[in-house]
């Protein structure tokens, strides 16, 4: 841990007066983390996203610093890393394909993930459900990108720590994962890994099972449909439902949308072939598949599983 730094420049509190005079302040300075990193925000902008940072600035003390008068935060529970960006996301109001981008040409993209859990995680904390959902299509793009499978850290801190309205999209997608997941050929390999996590998350298995009804009653093949794969509407074909998933499906306003236009302006996923149903759960740190393995595929696996299927075979064992 840094130690803190030493201050060169005056601070001293406002008097009540100079209070109500400057309620107008122009800029808010928020210290993240332990190491206090900071961060400056446009006040109007901050205190208009949400109720929290609202009533959090609004009960903040003043100071200034070389002539400048700013309300000082704290967040000393957040990571400066995700709240960086926050901090990107409050000014542009875009997608994160920017930083994923980046993270992927330095080799940063493990780092960049659990950033954008925890943002997802910190947007439903504080109640702002549009960034809540561009972390959430950020963090859909990645595992697209990567290639990637959920690990079981993720489920673990998801489901053992995370509270469980704040984490709900996020579980809905694991959830949604882990079918797609056993739905592949490689299912046998996976099997035990993925019960011993049943056994730890009773409400894992519960929410899987749920997922696993519904996509059965809706006749849906369940190494094909791929949760890393936001298809770029909501009003989709019967075929196309069999591949990916309604762009809002991970979304807070997935029921009041329906079959309209998503809300936001988020860019959509990357036009990219859809990854190989082959999806073993990977242990460790988050890694992509083999890029062999699609050649594991056989021609049988290209149906939904009957007698064999992993709704069967998860139902009858427990």
């Amino acid at each position: 841990m840094h130690g803190r730094r030493p201050s060169t420049t005056r601070r001293a509190p406002l008097s009540l007066s100079s209070r109500k005079n400057n309620a107008e302040l122009a800029a808010v300075r928020i210290l993240v983390g332990p190491e206090r990193r900071e961060f400056i925000i446009g006040r109007k902008l901050l205190v208009s996203s949400c109720k929290f940072f609202r009533e959090l600035v609004g009960a903040s003390r003043i100071e200034i610093e070389n002539g400048e008068a700013r309300h000082i935060v704290s967040l000393r529970d957040q990571c400066p890393e995700m709240f960086k960006l926050f901090h990107y996301w409050i000014y542009e109001r875009k997608g994160f394909h920017d930083f994923i981008d980046e993270a992927d040409a330095d080799d940063g993209c493990s780092e960049l993930h659990w950033d954008l859990i925890n943002l997802h995680l910190f947007a439903a904390q504080i109640q702002l459900p549009a960034l809540q959902d561009f972390a959430m299509d950020a963090i859909q793009d990645l595992y697209l990108r990567c290639n990637w499978d959920i690990v079981p850290e993720l489920v673990q801190y998801v489901y053992q720590v995370c509270d469980a309205q704040v984490s709900y999209r996020l579980r809905k997608w694991i959830v949604a994962m882990t079918t797609w997941l056993l739905g592949g050929v490689q299912r046998e390999i996976v099997a035990d890994r993925i019960q011993d996590l049943f056994d730890m998350c009773p409400g894992f298995w519960e929410e899987y099972v749920t997922h696993l009804l519904k996509m059965s009653n809706c006749k849906h093949l369940f190494h094909f449909k791929n949760p890393q794969l936001r298809l770029p509407s909501n009003n989709l074909r019967n075929e196309e439902r069999q591949f990916g998933y309604r762009q809002c499906s991970f979304h807070t306003h997935r029921s009041k949308v329906g079959q309209g236009n998503c809300p936001h302006t988020s860019p959509l996923s990357p036009p990219a072939t859809l990854p190989s149903p082959t999806s073993p759960l990977t242990d460790g740190d988050i890694k992509s598949r083999d890029a062999d393995s699609s050649d594991a595929l056989s021609e049988s696996s290209l149906f939904s599983p009957s007698s064999d299927s992993i709704f069967d075979m998860y139902l009858d064992a427990r």
